[in-house]
């Protein structure tokens, strides 16, 4: 049964009631009908979350708006310090005067893209990726250089030898980096990251790191910054981070980059102010640094908690019922990539079963291939949901199979 809002309980987290969504303005739901043809599925794909936001994060909000002025804002320091503490945790020193605000990642990445390039310049990404990426590239007119993964054993990894050779050939400038890997939850381990450094380096390619899930990290994986790195890297990088997808503020403006390296903040500020994005809003600020506090950091390890039981949920359907389905376990995210290729030989009749059969609205998998066709065969799903609505889902997959020999193509 959905509960409305007056029903959560603010004492302590609560994963497991499903929440109503419907009339609050949520892209995840109001673009049904756009995306998959009809308002009759379950939205299970843009990555923001079925549960509520934190407490204290809505409480340090309510507290801001019994005042009645809500004028432009100045950011204190607080909200400086508690990026830099909330960074520490993974190695990352961090100086104030290396952060600069974005209202998101994606605007982030953007940013950098037309602060960092000129059109017909050649910029690197590694799909399948986040899709935004390949927009980021296009809306600047520049050339999209694609060194997809290698998917072996039902994980990626990256070819090195491959990627260095077409930064030689395209004489790439830029690289769009997502660390941990959206759609797969990889974690980059110190030697790939080192690997990928020294090319960089060598071959003087500025690299964008998106490392917006590093907080959803699974152990006994550890998200390493790739600017924590002791390596010249650090002068290339710029790190983008949010408490985002964390803490589900995707609402809000809590984006910001990381850059050492004083020329390129110096151009990056001089593209972002030009188009006046430079700083948070109010909300901003004050949901950024009640989420980087020990209250967060204490409540996302529970939040991982319950992402784990999820996916470990799904897992056991697919084993159990649909073996032939290869669920990518994420060692980040509450995002989870599937291989229908076993079942399905057209991409299409998948996305015909998923919706009309199964009635779920799932992240098409092409959406991250670009040219590479790496995510044909493939669908991104949210578990970052109640476990009722999980099992809502499960169900409706499970009611569905009868439905595949139809339209199977093995």
């Amino acid at each position: 049964m959905e509960k409305t809002l007056k029903h959560i309980n603010t004492n302590r987290p609560d994963f497991d009631q499903a929440i109503s969504r419907e009339n609050t303005h949520a892209e995840k739901y109001d673009l049904r009908r756009k995306l998959f043809g009809t308002d009759d599925v379950l939205p299970m794909w843009v990555a923001d979350m079925d549960l509520p936001t934190p407490p204290f994060i809505i409480e340090a909000l309510q507290k801001r708006l019994q005042h009645p002025i809500l004028g432009y804002p100045h950011t204190p320091d607080s909200v400086y310090q508690a990026i830099i503490d909330w960074q520490a945790q993974y190695g990352l020193e961090v100086k104030k005067s290396e952060i600069v605000f974005t209202h998101n990642v994606a605007n982030g990445f953007m940013m950098a893209v037309g602060a960092y390039t000129a059109p017909g310049d050649a910029v690197m990404l590694m799909p399948p990726v986040y899709p935004p990426f390949f927009d980021a590239i296009s809306r600047h007119h520049c050339q999209t250089v694609e060194a997809p993964l290698v998917l072996q054993d039902n994980r990626y990894s990256i070819d090195f030898a491959a990627l260095e050779a077409k930064i030689e050939q395209f004489h790439v400038k830029l690289l769009l980096f997502c660390h941990p890997q959206n759609p797969s939850g990889r974690v980059w381990t110190t030697q790939e990251l080192t690997q990928l450094a020294d090319i960089c380096v060598k071959h003087h390619v500025t690299l964008v790191s998106d490392e917006i899930h590093a907080d959803l990290t699974f152990a006994p994986n550890r998200h390493i910054p790739l600017a924590s790195l002791e390596h010249p890297i650090r002068e290339q990088t710029i790190t983008l981070s949010s408490p985002g997808k964390t803490f589900n503020l995707g609402g809000l403006q809590t984006g910001y980059a990381l850059i050492a390296n004083r020329k390129l903040k110096q151009t990056y500020l001089e593209y972002a102010k030009a188009n006046a994005i430079y700083d948070l809003n109010l909300f901003g600020q004050i949901a950024l640094e009640a989420a980087y506090s020990e209250q967060g950091r204490q409540w996302r390890d529970q939040l991982l908690q319950h992402f784990a039981e999820n996916i470990e949920l799904l897992e056991s359907f697919f084993k159990t019922h649909l073996p032939n389905v290869r669920l990518m376990k994420p060692e980040a995210s509450f995002l989870v990539w599937l291989d229908f290729r076993e079942i399905f030989d057209d991409h299409q009749a998948l996305k015909k079963w998923l919706i009309e059969d199964a009635k779920l609205g799932f992240n098409d998998g092409e959406s991250f291939a670009g040219a590479s066709q790496t995510g044909t065969g493939f669908m991104r799903v949210n578990i970052a949901v109640s476990k009722e609505t999980l099992n809502q889902a499960i169900m409706q997959i499970n009611n569905a199979i009868g439905n595949l020999a139809p339209r199977q193509n093995k």
